[in-house]
């Protein structure tokens, strides 16, 4: 019987303080072939919720299970990375170096000292890189690592129109073998490429049926007509 593939999430709580609640239930489903995409205003709880899922942040109450097994840090089980909104990267090493130790698998390891965008910086430092470029390397790596189930959080944000591209182009080509959620205020980027949404409200994450449901919610009326898409 073919192994099951599914980070589940349900039941989660989580309180800042005595009675003040942030994030109170909804149900996140991840699997590969399946682009999830979360919404929702600043302080609503997304960073929180995938902190949670990750494991780095402890709630009152969650239910997580990855691949059938019940978790509660879901990082101990090489089968989730998260890609956190500020850079993680040592700053002092070269690119080439900082690949070279977070990526271990030859094809991985070749794909990326090959890629256009790094190839020509492998000998610079962390340091060097510019901002666009820094992210871009981050997202590379964390999609190459052998988890299945990748959180990215703000990925979109900070980047020149044509970066986003080719983050969005990178995104999908890890569709396939990964399941992927995603959270970006840049929501454009985020529909463009999600198979599903969620949408974070009074503590809540919900499915939407429709990306009009975030004209209610989320994005000025009108949003999403037809002449203005």
């Amino acid at each position: 019987m073919e192994e099951l593939k599914e980070l589940f999430a349900d039941s989660i709580e989580f309180e800042y303080h005595y009675n003040q609640r942030l994030i109170n239930g909804g149900v996140l489903i991840l699997r590969p072939g399946k682009i999830t995409g979360l919404l929702g205003r600043n302080g609503c709880g997304k960073s929180t919720l995938m902190k949670i899922i990750f494991g780095t942040v402890r709630p009152a109450h969650a239910f997580i299970r990855v691949n059938g097994k019940r978790v509660n840090k879901a990082y101990l089980t090489t089968e989730v990375c998260y890609l956190p909104q500020d850079t993680f990267l040592p700053t002092w090493l070269t690119v080439d170096r900082v690949i070279n130790m977070m990526i271990d698998q030859k094809e991985s390891l070749q794909a990326i000292q090959s890629n256009p965008l790094i190839q020509p910086h492998l000998k610079d430092s962390i340091a060097d890189l510019s901002g666009g470029e820094l992210r871009y390397l981050e997202i590379l790596l964390i999609l190459h690592r052998p988890a299945t189930f990748i959180l990215l959080d703000e990925p979109f944000t900070g980047l020149s129109p044509l970066l986003k591209d080719m983050v969005q182009e990178l995104i999908l080509s890890f569709k396939a073998k990964k399941g992927i959620l995603i959270s970006d205020h840049d929501y454009h980027n985020v529909l463009a490429i999600s198979d599903e949404l969620f949408l974070m409200q009074n503590g809540a994450c919900r499915i939407l049926n429709d990306k009009r449901e975030l004209e209610l919610f989320y994005v000025p009326e009108g949003t999403f007509d037809h002449n203005t898409e």
